[in-house]
């Protein structure tokens, strides 16, 4: 798989042991609008809380020594121009890794005629911010740990032959092996992949094999394919014919010629050589040893024959219908994040959001909450119910809002209710919330304010939080007043700077735009 700047960023937080998601680095970085550029670095490290720093510095000893030991650099190249480095730094030496993955070590003296001053750095906090799909480490190794001890017992108890289990453990490792060359192919990640196709070998490169031509055996079947099937079936059938592997045993000599193309290929017309695809083949070619070892005469049981041929036919048949719906669901992820940059586009959002009417948020004689920098440029405002189920998720991304930006936005949260009836829990709750922010503070009402918009028990937050009386009934109606005389009769909605949220973006996206509206903002105030 060609590298690209996520390798980079990757490479540079792990190297400062910054805890990230993959997957998601990736999404973030390559639907940055301003993708591969450094912009779409820094800024993806401030979307997840990473502190980090972008400068121009003087490239001179004295300034390389003050650097981190590890960092991103802009230095000269030869074949490539002005490019992206990471750097690591030791005493005398300094080893410089390229977007290719490769690695040169040089003096410190060497590095700093091709540095053009140019670095990005970051810091490992407490505040960073990593996106997980799912907490079912546990449950994934329990079910590892149930199915390894479970194959073992089942070959050990059955297989006196010891080539046998060994030949049997081949086919897991080839089908492993087929399945990072899977990944290859469709320009995923994965830690075996990045160790047999990395590196600085001009002869090695696994994309150049993948996708030549001779890599396809049959139309629409290439060789990533025959070797996941292959292995699949002899993992199942040998398992099936526990006791007697012969015909699993003789299968793999049909396996050699297409190992022999492989590397004729490789050698003679590509001149490449992909160490995936050779690692199959030393997989089958011991597999083949093994063969010959156990099984010097040729013999053919007609049940075997027969389960073999079924499941053969099986794999086949549902990898057929599996591998065009793996191409679909790689195909969506590439579309998603070409769309996703394209909502990212600030000059797109801004044409939509100038499209609305302006409105004029002051209330006279206002008591509401306003939470983050109160003299921010940018403005947001919240207009919200906490019985509201939309809310919720509004109220989640204001919270991201105010923990990344604190300094950069003012949000004023301005509830539209009822209140006709001030002994409801509706009224209670909300001049309750008006009444912490001014008694007890910005922090202490927001934490208010989550327990109520995640769901919790209204008489229980009452009891907790609540006041014997609503005593901000009058600013809760010059709230809904304000709200009836601009049209605003649904929550959520939300205001930049008096311009409603165009209804074209989710408003998860708002956080992406909030430094380019806050210059925005500083700039025309």
């Amino acid at each position: 798989m060609k590298k690209s700047l996520n390798f980079l960023v990757s490479l540079l937080l792990k190297k400062n042991k910054i805890p990230f998601d993959k997957d998601e680095l990736n999404f973030q970085i390559e639907s940055h609008p301003s993708y591969p550029s450094l912009h779409a670095i820094t800024g993806v490290l401030d979307h997840f809380n990473i502190e980090n720093v972008a400068a121009e510095v003087p490239a001179t000893e004295e300034i390389l020594e003050q650097l981190p030991e590890v960092f991103l650099a802009q230095v000269k190249s030869p074949e490539n121009g002005e490019e992206l480095v990471v750097v690591e730094r030791t005493a005398d030496l300094v080893t410089v890794i390229n977007i290719e993955g490769k690695k040169k070590t040089q003096s410190s003296k060497d590095f700093l005629e091709v540095f053009t001053g140019i670095i990005v750095a970051v810091e490992k906090t407490d505040a960073i911010q990593t996106v997980s799909k799912s907490n079912n480490k546990p449950l994934k190794y329990a079910a590892y740990a149930f199915l390894f001890g479970f194959l073992g017992l089942l070959i050990f108890r059955n297989y006196s032959n010891v080539l046998g289990v060994f030949h049997l453990l081949l086919s897991g490792i080839g089908f492993i092996i087929s399945v990072a060359i899977l990944k290859q192919e469709f320009g995923l990640q994965s830690s075996i992949g990045e160790a047999f196709c990395s590196g600085t070998d001009d002869k090695k490169d696994c994309d150049a094999v993948l996708t030549s031509k001779g890599a396809e055996i049959i139309k629409g079947f290439k060789l990533s394919d025959f070797s996941i099937v292959y292995f699949g079936v002899m993992v199942l059938f040998t398992l099936a014919q526990i006791g007697n592997p012969n015909l699993a045993l003789l299968i793999t000599y049909a396996s050699i010629p297409v190992t022999i193309y492989s590397v004729y290929y490789q050698y003679a017309v590509l001149k490449k050589w992909c160490l995936l695809c050779l690692s199959i083949v030393g997989v089958l070619w011991l597999q083949a040893g093994i063969a010959f070892f156990m099984t010097p005469q040729f013999s053919l049981d007609l049940n075997s024959t027969l389960l073999f041929g079924i499941i053969s036919l099986a794999l086949l048949v549902s990898w057929t219908q599996l591998r065009p719906i793996l191409n679909e669901v790689i195909e969506l992820r590439k579309e998603k994040v070409k769309s996703t940059k394209f909502k990212r586009n600030f000059g797109l959002f801004q044409s939509l959001l100038n499209k609305s009417a302006s409105l004029n948020t002051t209330i006279k004689d206002s008591q509401e909450i306003v939470f983050g920098n109160t003299d921010a440029n940018l403005e947001l405002v919240v207009i919200t119910n906490p019985f509201c189920g939309h809310c919720k998720p509004v109220h989640k991304h204001i919270e991201e809002i105010l923990q990344k930006y604190p300094d950069a936005v003012k949000v004023r949260i301005r509830f539209n209710v009822n209140t006709n009836d001030v002994e409801s829990d509706l009224v209670k709750i909300t001049s309750s919330l008006i009444q912490i922010y001014h008694e007890r503070g910005k922090e202490t009402c927001l934490v208010a304010m989550q327990e109520i918009y995640e769901g919790g028990n209204v008489k229980i937050w009452l009891k907790n939080w609540g006041t014997q009386k609503a005593v901000f009934v009058e600013e809760l109606e010059r709230e809904k007043d304000w709200c009836q005389e601009n049209a605003i009769n649904f929550t959520p909605e939300i205001l930049v700077n008096g311009k409603s949220f165009p209804k074209e973006y989710d408003r998860s996206d708002l956080v992406f735009f909030i430094e380019e509206l806050e210059e925005q903002s500083a700039v025309t105030n």
